[in-house]
């Protein structure tokens, strides 16, 4: 059975409200009451679109393996290295930490651990929105598979 069409649009919208969320919670006055609940929204939107890009960067690597089925059983450190090698990603490495800072959001109730976490986000925002950029550059139909008009 063939796959859906991969629609980037739920990642748009998380990287959006991610950049809202810091948006606020930078502009919160430090001391605020209100600004541990806009750290928490940082927080649990950085902890979506991280889900997100992962979940559509397996999805178009999918897409674009002969061999399907290897790609959707690889492990996240080897998913990370294909994508490098499919230039989605710069570094393998360096995207090897937002799954690092996702897995410390459990322990956010530590006021400094979740300010690192928050503070992480932005780093992750840019990172993330090259990924978007490159996830639409790879689904995108190459200039060569247009048809072309045909002359009379």
């Amino acid at each position: 059975m063939p796959l859906s069409p991969i629609d980037l649009t739920p990642l748009r919208r998380a990287l959006d409200a991610l950049a809202g969320a810091l948006h606020y919670w930078q502009a919160e006055p430090d001391g605020s009451g209100r600004k541990p609940h806009l750290r928490a929204g940082v927080i649990q939107s950085f902890e979506c679109s991280d889900e997100l890009s992962m979940r559509l960067l397996r999805r178009v690597l999918i897409e674009r393996a002969l061999a399907a089925p290897l790609v959707a059983d690889l492990s996240f450190n080897d998913l990370l290295r294909t994508a490098a090698d499919a230039g989605l990603i710069d570094a393998p490495l360096a995207s090897r930490r937002w799954r690092d800072w996702r897995n410390r959001t459990s322990h956010g109730d530590d006021e400094a651990q979740a300010q690192a976490i928050a503070e992480a986000a932005r780093d992750f925002l840019a990172d993330a929105q090259t990924l978007l950029q490159r996830l639409g550059g790879a689904l995108a139909p190459a200039a060569d598979d247009t048809p072309h008009a045909s002359r009379r």
